[in-house]
């Protein structure tokens, strides 16, 4: 390995385990300023600190905070009124031979109306309290220099379930109503315990903890020369995830859908804006799907390959982020995606005249005013670039169609179509591998 390549990689498989969200839920306020509720481990790396900023990024437009009126009364009243009905139907069945059950109706109201007597004369009718839950948005994330998308997302599952089950188990050993009783490791995460944690939840905590210290802690793969299997749980309940990255002279690591822009904004509209990132045009993308949003971005930056994009890219741009939009007049060429609602939220902001936006959502590209239209793909070859893709398209969206009859061709001619069914994934597989090699 290269002196030039040790000097941008890193030796970490996972940098930060974060942990996003308000701090104390506000009823009257729906979007909070997020913050870095706990982080792992608690202190910086020396040669990758963590911003102040990464909240914005892992909450890009504030913590939601939602509120929930429950009262407490309106449940004690439906349930005596429930008992009311219950007895007024018991006595009813106790006394049907005589004449007042011909009439139900009416030995229920006026059995109904006596009891509401009774209670009016024993007490007022009682002020239904209302008690407010705030619920707010947490938020966990993995920073990290290595691409692995779906595993790192593996992880983050698991974290989520191996939280709720120590809440489970927490909930479990309970023996009593005290305030320390009802809480959760969500009430730690979000520091809304001090350092008087029950015992009962602090083994939990530290089990977790420790589990994601080991998580940090593991190293990352030579590219093309090893790789890092991570036992995460036990095997019988799954097996290690694996990481492996590529020599650093072959094509990147490609963890995400590289054909989701082709998908979304179909293949003429996708080399349109593949001529914008090669003519080093500023370009804003917009949508209302994060997901889709982050990802496109990032798709488009690797389908340039053998070529690399030396300029900004931000792939999802916060709107909670104060002066985020200044950002859009950088005198530089730059990618960067941003919520639908961005706009609507920076109305004082005009976009640039010389910035080229794309709409995921409507599949439309808005020319800036002032600028020339793009050339054409030179021909022969753009052609064939553009019948290529559209097939491949097209292959990836077809799913397989049965054989009709299958039952009535000559058993030989039927291992034959099974066994060259069988045949094309596993030669896919082998020319996969052949890349790392």
């Amino acid at each position: 390995m290269s002196d030039s390549t040790k000097k941008y990689f890193c030796p970490r498989l996972l940098d930060y385990i974060v942990f996003v969200g308000a701090r104390q839920p506000s009823p009257s306020h729906t979007v909070q300023t997020p913050e870095l509720l706990r982080r792992y481990p608690a202190e910086d790396h020396k040669d990758f600190p963590l911003s102040p900023d990464v909240v914005y990024f892992c909450q890009p437009e504030g913590s939601i905070c939602n509120s929930r009126k429950t009262s407490i009364y309106k449940r004690k009243a439906r349930d005596r009124a429930k008992k009311k009905l219950s007895k007024v139907r018991e006595s009813e069945l106790a006394t049907s031979h005589d004449s007042r059950f011909l009439d139900p109706k009416r030995e229920y109201s006026s059995r109904s109306h006596q009891d509401d007597s009774d209670a009016d004369s024993k007490s007022s009718s009682p002020v239904i309290h209302q008690r407010i839950r705030s619920l707010s948005l947490t938020s966990l994330c993995i920073i990290s220099h290595h691409p692995f998308f779906s595993t790192f997302r593996e992880c983050l599952f698991i974290l989520r379930k191996l939280i709720d089950v120590c809440n489970e188990r927490n909930l479990s050993r309970r023996t009593g109503g005290t305030k320390q009783s009802r809480e959760s490791v969500w009430s730690y995460i979000t520091g809304r315990i001090g350092e008087n944690i029950p015992p009962s939840l602090l083994h939990g905590i530290r089990e977790l903890e420790m589990w994601m210290l080991r998580l940090l802690s593991a190293p990352v793969p030579v590219p093309g020369k090893t790789r890092v299997e991570v036992e995460i749980l036990p095997r019988d309940i799954q097996p290690p995830l694996t990481f492996a990255l590529p020599d650093h002279t072959r094509f990147s690591l490609v963890d995400f859908p590289l054909h989701l822009p082709l998908e979304l904004l179909g293949v003429n509209t996708c080399m349109k804006v593949l001529t914008c990132i090669i003519l080093e045009h500023k370009l804003l993308m917009q949508s209302r799907d994060y997901n889709a949003l982050s990802m496109s971005v990032m798709a488009f930056v690797t389908m340039i390959y053998p070529l690399e994009y030396m300029f900004p890219v931000i792939p999802l741009l916060p709107t909670c982020m104060n002066g985020a939009e200044q950002l859009l007049l950088a005198p530089t060429p730059y990618i960067i995606g941003i919520p639908a609602s961005f706009l609507m939220f920076k109305r004082h902001f005009k976009i640039p005249e010389d910035v080229w936006l794309v709409d995921l959502d409507s599949n439309k590209v808005v020319k800036p005013p002032g600028v020339e239209d793009l050339p054409p793909l030179p021909e022969p070859e753009g052609t064939v670039l553009l019948n290529h893709l559209k097939q491949a398209l097209a292959s990836m969206s077809m799913s397989p169609q049965p054989i009709k009859n299958l039952d009535r061709i000559q058993p030989g001619i039927a291992d034959r179509l099974v066994t060259q069914n069988l045949h094309l994934p596993i030669d896919y597989r082998f020319q996969s591998l052949n890349l790392w090699q």
